[in-house]
């Protein structure tokens, strides 16, 4: 009896540490259990520039989908930080995106910058703080030399029709932080589409933006790096 109850210690001892595991691991959640799993990133790893990714998924169609953030270490692995649920377009993502199309465009794009109503979070990114004037614009007049572009004038002397593009001062609270999309900037094409950002969610799809709670949107401003040559993918599934 004593010989067989010494042998059992060590097993007992390890059900014990297993089931502390497992309690941890369901505390944390299911972005440590995928790690442990071992998952791999939903992305080509040759095809991304840098070491940080925004990656958007949302059924073909639906306006509703994820936001994932995975970034490489130093020892050259990829690990996913967070995901959480996120709005997109009225007519979910697609390659159809143009102007006046509900459409989050589909594809993968840099983040070279960011703006927003409310003081800077320390983001890395260059971020344009916006003031009470209210005279920053990004321009979404198709007939405009300065379409998908950001300008500041006061209303009534902007070289472009206001009515067109949307005033980044007063809406709110999507752009009390906001990250831009480089889709169709560099070079710009009229009518394919303009003022496309992550921006903090209304509780609704958007016209083609990403959505996502401000507590999200304040974690990536002060992740995101342009050493890092971070991007975002934004693909139906």
């Amino acid at each position: 009896m004593g010989d067989k109850s010494a042998q059992n210690r060590p097993a007992r001892k390890w059900t014990v540490v297993v089931a502390t595991v497992v309690v941890v691991v369901a505390a944390l959640g299911i972005v440590l259990l995928r790690e442990i799993t071992g998952d791999r990133p939903p992305f080509d790893t040759d095809a991304i520039p840098g070491t940080q990714v925004v990656w958007v998924t949302a059924p073909a169609g639906a306006n509703r989908g994820t936001l994932e953030f995975w970034q490489r270490n130093r020892l050259r692995q990829w690990k996913r930080t967070f995901a959480v649920p996120a709005w997109v377009g009225t007519g979910g993502i697609s390659r159809e995106a143009r102007e006046g199309a509900a459409f989050t465009p589909e594809g993968t794009f840099a983040l070279t910058e960011s703006f927003g109503r409310l003081p800077d979070v320390g983001a890395k990114l260059p971020y344009l703080s916006l003031d009470q004037s209210n005279t920053w614009w990004w321009v979404s007049d198709t007939e405009s030399p300065l379409y998908n572009q950001k300008y500041q004038c006061a209303e009534g002397e902007c070289p472009f029709d206001t009515s067109l593009s949307e005033n980044l001062g007063r809406t709110e609270p999507q752009y009390n932080y906001a990250l831009v999309i480089d889709y169709n900037r560099f070079p710009v094409v009229p009518k394919q589409g303009s003022a496309f950002f992550v921006h903090v969610e209304a509780g609704r799809p958007t016209a083609g933006c990403v959505a996502v709670g401000a507590d999200v949107m304040r974690t990536l401003l002060a992740a995101l790096e342009p050493s890092r040559k971070p991007v975002i993918g934004m693909y139906a599934t």
